[in-house]
């Protein structure tokens, strides 16, 4: 959900709920399987093509509770930290 704040200047405000970003987490991690890893800015982005960035703190924090589930595992890439679909569910 995007909502537009008017005051001197325009300020694009991205709300999403966790449920939201839960959603998308799950539904890229079956698109992908077990074996295909994606980063947070891949399910930031199907989120808020534009304003992605600042959507990766939420994604991330969810996608925490996620591993912590079991639903997704994580897997450390260099620097990067990425997910993909546990093989217990």
């Amino acid at each position: 959900m995007k909502v537009l704040i008017s005051t001197s200047t325009q300020i694009l405000v991205t709300m999403v709920f966790a449920e939201d970003i839960r959603k998308t987490i799950l539904k890229l991690a079956d698109e992908r399987g077990p074996e295909k890893s994606f980063r947070p800015a891949d399910v930031a982005q199907r989120i808020d093509h534009e304003n992605w960035q600042v959507l990766i703190d939420q994604v991330g924090f969810v996608a925490s509770v996620l591993v912590k589930e079991g639903k997704i595992r994580s897997k450390k890439n260099g620097d990067s930290i990425q997910f993909c679909k546990s093989t217990r569910q």
